[in-house]
């Protein structure tokens, strides 16, 4: 077996080789080597893309997000896990314990690690190189029943009973529906104009930085709008189907950014967001605002779930579910989540201070 590299210099070239169309399974998509190979905290010679050969075809691959945070006002240069996979043949070999260790050595066990797939934690912990996982807590609220995809992961009798679950989503929802023609919209205290930008204006651009001074990652204008213009998603359409030989998403039905700013009566930014659909569900991966603009951002939220007839929002920001917890809603229900962060031993981070977006999962 041999195990080569890509970095932002050469993954191009990769979905591009004339063997890439022949492989049975491979690491990234056309999509995400163009997004990866404009990523702007990336250097040219960053080794982002591991891949194991076996005969020919890949068994195996690990992907890293290169990136860069401030611990002590010192930028340090990390990289996230990105993606991680094992061809099924080479499952219960110690392939996946190679991948990561060749990850961490080439970045000096700078890798952090998020959103990532469950039940995975023990084995990043067995290598010796993370600390325990911290958790940062979040808000989830669902607009619509779905007991059939939520409950049968927990426990296996939910599994066994996935026809009755969907036949109560079915019941509870037929009323729920009549319950949401009731709601025609949340009202604004009017202190506010709210925009839509095609990217990150000159004002965002200024009214950032004075927000992220306690985070890790502190992503500015050049990094977002590499995001808003070179997505990993893209909508399912003549151009665009799922690769079938991709592990991981890269078509959904629908996918939608959009940049918002809420601006008071003399033109000052007062919330910057950035508003994330994918399929049926909303996200905020990135969030600025003043406590004076926290309740009618979350009724804004509410608005753009019942305009765009979403099932369910998640949010981890730390100020927005705050505010979510204790304004009225339209949810059928609503549930505290957490999300697991592994940060490596090399580096001293304590508390999960990220946006929502940091690391890979704006783009997934």
């Amino acid at each position: 077996m041999e195990i080569t590299f890509y970095t932002p210099a050469t993954i191009r070239d990769l979905v591009s080789s004339e063997r890439f169309p022949l492989l049975k399974y491979i690491p990234v998509t056309s999509q995400r080597a163009v997004s990866h190979s404009r990523n702007p905290r990336a250097h040219a010679d960053d080794k982002i893309l591991f891949v194991a050969w076996e005969k020919n075809e890949i068994a195996g691959y690990l992907g890293v997000l290169p990136d860069f945070i401030y611990e002590n006002n010192l930028k340090i240069r990390t990289g996230w896990l990105s993606c991680f996979w094992v061809a099924p043949d080479s499952r219960g070999t110690d392939l996946s314990k190679q991948l990561i260790s060749l990850v961490m050595e080439a970045w000096d066990n700078h890798i952090l690690i998020t959103n990532m797939a469950p039940g995975t934690i023990p084995f990043y912990l067995k290598t010796g190189l993370f600390n325990p996982p911290v958790y940062k807590e979040g808000f989830r609220g669902y607009l619509q029943f779905n007991f059939s995809e939520i409950l049968p992961p927990k426990k296996e009798i939910f599994r066994k009973s996935i026809p009755l679950l969907k036949v109560a989503d079915f019941l509870l929802n037929m009323v729920n529906g009549v319950r949401l023609l009731f709601y025609r919209g949340y009202g604004f205290s009017g202190n506010f104009r709210i925009d839509y930008q095609d990217g990150i204006s000159r004002e965002a651009a200024g009214f950032i930085p004075d927000q992220y001074q306690d985070e890790y990652c502190r992503r500015g204008k050049e990094e977002l709008e590499w995001i808003l213009q070179d997505p990993w998603l893209a909508e399912e359409d003549i151009h665009h189907h799922r690769e079938s030989r991709y592990y991981f998403s890269s078509v959904v039905k629908r996918f939608v950014r959009q940049v918002v700013e809420f601006s008071s009566g003399d033109g000052t930014l007062s919330a910057f967001l950035i508003l994330n659909i994918r399929d049926n569900h909303l996200t905020v991966p990135y969030f600025y605002g003043k406590e004076e603009a926290l309740r009618d951002v979350v009724n804004f939220l509410f608005n753009t779930m019942l305009d765009y007839q979403l099932n369910m929002l998640t949010i981890f920001n730390g100020s927005l579910v705050k505010q979510l917890w204790k304004s009225s809603s339209p949810f059928a229900f609503r549930r505290k989540i957490i999300r697991p962060y592994v940060f490596p031993k090399s580096l001293n981070i304590q508390l999960p201070a990220f946006q929502d977006g940091d690391g890979d999962s704006v783009f997934t």
